[in-house]
């Protein structure tokens, strides 16, 4: 049986990277630490945010 659509391995592993530093990220443990006065799930959130389309974009735009 066919993919339904191939996926190269670079894009494999950002996903899987994605999803590992989500759980990560969402971790209790993050609500309670402070790093110049925001909860480290602050910073977490926003390099996810910023990060992570910069990244996408770096992969999706290699060619093949």
């Amino acid at each position: 049986m066919k993919d339904f659509f191939s996926m190269k391995r670079t894009e494999a592993l950002f996903l899987v990277f994605l999803l590992v530093f989500s759980v990560v990220a969402f971790l209790p443990l993050w609500r309670t630490i402070e790093i110049q006065g925001i909860a480290t799930f602050g910073w977490l959130m926003a390099l996810l945010m910023i990060l992570s389309p910069i990244i996408a974009l770096y992969i999706f735009n290699q060619r093949p």
